[in-house]
């Protein structure tokens, strides 16, 4: 069993584990790490707060409550959230996020940037998403990275001696990632399908340019679901052309995990492409 909790031939794809080094580091990463610095292309990076009376700028208090949080994250984290934590700058982690089943976003993953305020756990933190500047077509989770939940809002909601990060994380995964509209069944389906087609795009750049320290988990987890992406992705498309060339699209940059499926007759791999598609159909 790897570090998501999966079975070596997991029931929702046919992929063959080739065992190499990507499929070593995947095994081996970690839910949870702390690592010397954060990347710098992250959200928070140039908002360091200042106290003269620690070299890193963060008061005693806040990292003595921030490494309680730590021993909390390190034992409870789901294994459908990973997160790293930074030695060097205590008030910043980030988060990854898998998308829930039964819902248009499953599989896709889901980056989250986190900012401790100076005055943490009064208020509570910050958080950011990595939307790749798309809009995922979801009320809570906005193109310039806004993330509306409403255990972060502070007053009623927001409870300092109760609420932690563990709580907020696992509010995002099951309250805002599993929102579900009253809609009639055809503004469902068109729903589902724009939310597929936004969270397919924001696959293929998080493939293109995975976020720094995930590396090794972005690379394994599209690898051994890329046969149950590609069957969600069919059962919400049309016969469109953007559809079609987004799915080629999809499709390319999943073979390029080294993701293969297994024939149900032989044994031996064969490309994901030729399990979908019977004649290539070039990008424009």
């Amino acid at each position: 069993m790897d570090v998501n909790g999966f079975e070596a031939n997991p029931s929702y794809g046919e992929i063959e584990e080739i065992q190499d080094e990507i499929d070593k580091r995947f095994k081996n990463f970690k839910k949870f790490d702390i690592i010397s610095d954060p990347p710098f292309n992250r959200q928070f990076d140039k908002k360091k707060p200042i106290n003269k009376h620690s070299p890193l700028g963060i008061s005693s208090q806040l990292t003595e409550k921030l490494q309680e949080e730590c021993v909390v994250l390190e034992a409870n984290l789901p294994n459908s959230i990973l997160l790293r934590a930074y030695e060097n700058r205590t008030d910043l982690m980030s988060a990854v996020i898998i998308g829930p089943p039964k819902t248009p976003y499953y599989h896709a993953l889901f980056f989250v940037d986190i900012l401790f305020p100076s005055n943490y756990p009064t208020c509570p933190p910050k958080l950011f998403c990595q939307s790749q500047g798309l809009d995922l077509n979801h009320p809570s989770l906005q193109p310039d990275g806004k993330l509306f939940l409403s255990l972060l809002e502070t007053g009623e909601h927001w409870d300092p001696n109760q609420a932690n990060l563990l709580q907020v994380l696992v509010a995002i995964r099951r309250l805002a990632l599993n929102f579900k509209p009253y809609f009639t069944e055809s503004e469902k389906r068109e729903y589902n399908r724009n939310a597929i087609i936004f969270t397919s795009e924001a696959i293929v750049r998080t493939l293109e340019r995975p976020p720094r320290d995930f590396e090794d988990f972005v690379a394994g987890h599209f690898r051994q679901r890329a046969h149950a992406i590609l069957m969600n992705y069919k059962e919400h498309m049309d016969e469109s052309k953007g559809m079609t060339q987004l799915f080629i699209k999809l499709l390319r940059v999943l073979e390029g995990t080294g993701a293969y499926c297994l024939t149900n007759s032989a044994t031996a791999p064969f490309s994901i492409s030729a399990a979908f598609i019977s004649k290539p159909i070039p990008l424009i």
